[in-house]
This record gives structure tokens, C-alpha cells and sequence, in this order.
């Protein structure tokens, strides 16, 4: 498993990637806490989102796979089967209107936490963390999206297991 951590506050948040996932390609690129006027839903409504990224180099049925915003219930929201394409994107929106029709927009069936939360993308068998950020991302600011790239900001690759430190 790849482990990205920083130190903030006296305690640590470690983004990992489970090797599952890597080599899928699969991981939570993006996510938006608190959307104030921002991205719409199919609704008119404005509801926290996450953006999914399939970074490998095929196709991945996300039938099965779940996100989570609780470590104690990985299997919290389920993917229909979706076809996500290779370098593709795929916005769920966490609005906890529980929508999961393939070819429709998706919702989760909760809501993201604006002061910080646990957040997991979880392989078909409901316990292997493909991703997740532990042991919550931080506060977040309104209409400002966050990612692992958002969350520490580095010019060069650091190993496996490394602590940093940011402002």
C-alpha cells in the first residue's frame, strides 16, 4: 500500500492508495465539502461532490465498489454498474439522496462534513480500502475543492510511508 502522510494539528491524516486500486487505476481525485452555488445536481440543488478518476489503462466497471464516509461502514453507498473509460472522470454527488441507477446521475447516500470527515473509495468486496483519507481531511472552505494533490502540495516524489509537514 502507497501512504502519503502529514502532520497537522498533533495528529496525523494519511492518504493511501491500496495496491487494488493502483493497479486499476481507480482513486478519489477531487471533492467538494461544501458547495455553495457551485456544481448543480439534476435537481437544481447544489450537494457536496466526489470526483472519481480511473487512471489506468482500461475500462473499470464500477459495479459493486463503494463509498463511504464512515471507517466502520465501508460498504456504505454501492456503484450500479458504471463504465468508467480509461483517464475518465466520474462525479458522484454526496447529497444522501441514495440515487444508483446506471446512465443516471449518482448520489450517495450521505453528505460530506464541511469540519472534516473520513472519506473512502472501497473495493466490490466491501473491505479492501482502495483509497481513503484517515483520519479525516481537514476544514474545508466553501467552493474550494480539495484532492491529494490539494492536500499536500510537493515538486517531488517522496517514498513510501514519508511524513510532511504544511501550512
Amino acid at each position: 500500500m502507497a501512504r502519503l502522510g502529514c502532520l497537522m494539528a498533533g495528529c496525523a491524516l494519511v492518504v493511501s492508495l491500496a495496491a487494488g486500486a493502483k493497479a486499476q487505476g481507480l482513486e478519489i481525485s477531487e471533492f467538494l465539502a461544501i458547495n455553495d452555488g457551485g456544481l448543480a445536481d439534476e435537481d437544481g440543488s447544489h450537494p457536496d461532490w466526489i470526483e472519481i478518476h480511473n487512471g489506468g489503462p482500461a475500462a473499470v466497471d464500477l459495479g459493486g465498489w463503494h463509498l463511504t464516509d464512515d471507517a466502520l461502514d465501508l460498504s456504505k453507498w454501492s456503484f450500479p454498474s458504471t463504465l468508467l473509460a480509461p483517464g475518465g472522470y466520474l462525479v458522484v454527488f454526496a447529497s444522501d439522496k441514495d440515487r444508483a441507477r446506471s446512465g443516471q446521475p449518482l448520489h450517495a447516500n450521505f453528505k460530506l462534513a464541511g469540519e472534516g470527515d473520513y472519506l473512502a473509495l472501497v473495493a466490490p468486496d466491501g473491505a479492501t480500502v482502495a483509497w481513503q483519507i484517515a483520519p479525516a481531511y481537514p476544514p474545508q472552505r466553501a467552493n474550494v475543492s480539495a484532492g491529494p494533490a490539494g492536500l499536500v502540495d510537493t515538486t517531488e516524489r517522496l517514498p513510501v510511508h514519508s511524513t510532511v509537514r504544511w501550512h
